[in-house]
């Protein structure tokens, strides 16, 4: 069985603090979630960084993140994604510098897992670019007999909040078109909604993470933080394809109650 821990969201600020006014401090959320990982969890497989590792794109704040990994995880293997608030370019080199992987595949026993890049610039909604869709078919046909699991910053289907919707993935037709060509895909997972998501489409698993930092509030019309703790998701994966996940929570400081 191969063991996947997925983080989202951590939204580090240029400088350690709340990234808005009632907001706990993304810095010490982050390490709580990665203390709690360290206290709680074995070694998994892969921590898979779902994207929107920085509030707004700054070198800073993504050297923070690798010393807070270092501090608490450091030999633990490290994939990432970039979300709307990165800037790829600026993470890459900070991962790549650090010995981990921006959009990386793998292969872990019977299983690849491949990253997937939905970040536009200067965009909240996603879009994965043909040349990315292309990618992914290329991978998974290379790997006929592996089973599947995607990762992506934005939300591939609806998830029931209007305000979300409307900056999920805009081409979530053109992925699932690749998908469906591919019958041993098992899973996708995602950031970007802050809250914990489950749902399926055909034989696939559509898996959403909380945040780090603060949750959104389920099936809301207009933005709304929801007074949750911050949390992780575990993702085990078996030898026949099937596939078991859990969202653990981590006790820390909520948003103050005027969010709610």
């Amino acid at each position: 069985m191969q063991r996947i821990i997925q983080i989202s969201d951590t939204h580090l600020g240029a400088e350690p603090g709340p990234i808005r006014p009632g907001y706990p401090d993304s810095d010490d959320q982050l390490a709580r979630v990665l203390a709690a990982l360290r206290r709680e969890q074995a070694r998994p497989d892969l921590l898979w960084l779902t994207g929107d590792l920085a509030e707004t794109p700054d070198p800073r704040a993504y050297d923070r993140l690798l010393q807070l990994l270092q501090a608490h995880v450091e030999d633990w293997p490290v994939g990432g994604l970039a979300g709307n608030h990165d800037d790829w370019a600026l993470l890459r080199d900070a991962l790549s510098d650090a010995g981990h992987t921006l959009d990386g595949h793998q292969v872990l026993g019977e299983w690849l897992l491949i990253g997937v890049n939905s970040a536009q610039p200067g965009q909240a909604a996603g879009q994965i670019s043909q040349a990315e869709l292309e990618r992914l078919d290329q991978l998974l046909s290379a790997h006929p007999g592996h089973w599947a699991v995607i990762a992506i910053h934005h939300p591939v289907v609806p998830v029931g909040s209007a305000w979300m919707d409307r900056i999920g993935l805009q081409n979530g037709t053109e992925l699932f078109a690749v998908l469906d060509r591919h019958p041993r895909v098992r899973a996708c997972l995602f950031g970007h909604i802050h809250q914990d998501f489950r749902a399926q489409r055909g034989g696939i698993e559509l898996l959403g993470c909380p945040s780090t930092c603060v949750q959104f509030t389920p099936g809301s019309q207009d933005f709304a933080v929801d007074r949750i703790h911050a949390g992780y998701r575990v993702i085990e994966l078996h030898p026949d394809g099937t596939i078991t996940s859990q969202v653990e929570r981590v006790p820390g400081a909520l948003p103050a109650e005027s969010w709610a």
